[in-house]
């Protein structure tokens, strides 16, 4: 019995002395996060006053949108025209938040949320929250660019 209380307290001591300081180790953050924030930073800029060929020079020649409700679409240009036609219908901005970043190579994948504000004609504002992945390609230059760019709404809040 006596040996039994002393090899759970000898025990409970690693896990508290070891298990908790001495093996676990803080998260480290991935050093191209800074990086895909400042990018985000500049498309909301761009998205804001309405600059579609800039929003449009943030992804590769081949990139992919998986706009939601909507087929993929497909290259640069057509990518202009997606993000043309939602300043059309009336969005006015995008605030994006990374929530996460993972990258290996010359790939990252970030995943975050934003606050779309939209204002159709002849109507009031209104904001939609969304939820997004990003894969993101660094291209030989060294600069990130957006390959594969989906995303959709939140629910609302209650």
């Amino acid at each position: 019995m006596r040996s039994a209380r002393r090899n759970s307290l000898l025990s409970a001591l690693f896990v508290l002395g070891f298990g908790a300081s001495g093996f676990a180790q803080a998260a480290k953050a991935d050093p191209v996060r800074a990086v895909l924030e400042k990018q985000n930073a500049a498309f909301s800029a761009a998205f804001a006053r309405g600059d579609v060929a800039a929003l449009a020079a943030t992804y590769t020649d081949d990139a992919i949108a998986f706009p939601p409700d909507a087929d993929l679409v497909r290259g640069r240009a057509a990518i202009q025209a997606l993000w043309q036609s939602l300043r059309d219908a009336g969005a006015k901005s995008l605030a994006l938040t990374t929530v996460d970043v993972h990258s290996s190579g010359r790939l990252a994948a970030e995943t975050g949320t934003g606050v779309l504000k939209i204002q159709p004609p002849n109507a009031a504002e209104q904001s939609q929250s969304v939820k997004y992945v990003v894969v993101w390609k660094q291209g030989a230059d060294g600069s990130w660019k957006i390959y594969r760019d989906i995303w959709n709404s939140l629910p609302a809040a209650k």
